[in-house]
């Protein structure tokens, strides 16, 4: 097996023992907002999380149509704590209007993932789930091995620069200004 095959093979299983993304989300006024939330994925990749309309999430999604989502290793489990290996991604998120067709599919796959620990959504009129969609993604898996992942999570680049390559001006004014 290739080394690209085999990263690809970790990207692929990356989020198997993950339960939780931290979402990042923004609200008009631009104020920000980082927590988590359990998650699913479907078959194409994309991501889902049923999050309570009280928290701020439910509103900066549902505004800015936006997300920023985290997944992180284990601190127990890495080898340097500046090193954790992680995947994440820019991500477009669309909220699910009531009794949405699509709503069985998704609680399946929730029900699948979690088992007896989802019994509760059946009461939990407040909450609604989102669907995210990847894009600009990054694979960290240690030092130097930065990889920008394709939304289709199909094709890896080695970040050479840094994971926010496509930021390279915003970087060199942040230089400028405080270098």
């Amino acid at each position: 097996m290739s080394k690209n095959e085999k990263i690809l093979k970790t990207l692929e299983t990356f989020t198997d023992d993950i339960q939780s993304a931290i979402l990042s989300t923004v609200n008009p006024k631009g104020d920000t907002f980082a927590s988590y939330s359990p998650f699913v994925e479907d078959k194409d990749g994309n991501y889902y999380v049923y999050v309570s309309t009280a928290v701020p999430h439910a509103y900066n999604m549902y505004t800015s149509k936006k997300a920023h989502i985290l997944f992180l290793e284990d601190e127990s489990k890495t080898e340097h704590i500046y090193a954790r290996r992680r995947l994440y991604f820019d991500a477009i998120a669309e909220k699910f209007k009531l009794d949405d067709k699509r709503e069985d599919e998704i609680f399946a796959l929730f029900k699948k993932r979690f088992k007896d620990k989802v019994a509760f959504f059946s009461g939990m009129k407040d909450f609604r789930l989102y669907k995210l969609t990847p894009s600009n993604g990054n694979l960290v898996l240690g030092f130097g091995q930065a990889y920008k992942v394709s939304p289709d999570k199909k094709t890896l680049t080695l970040n050479e620069k840094g994971h926010y390559n496509s930021h390279e001006d915003g970087l060199k004014e942040y230089d400028k200004k405080y270098k």
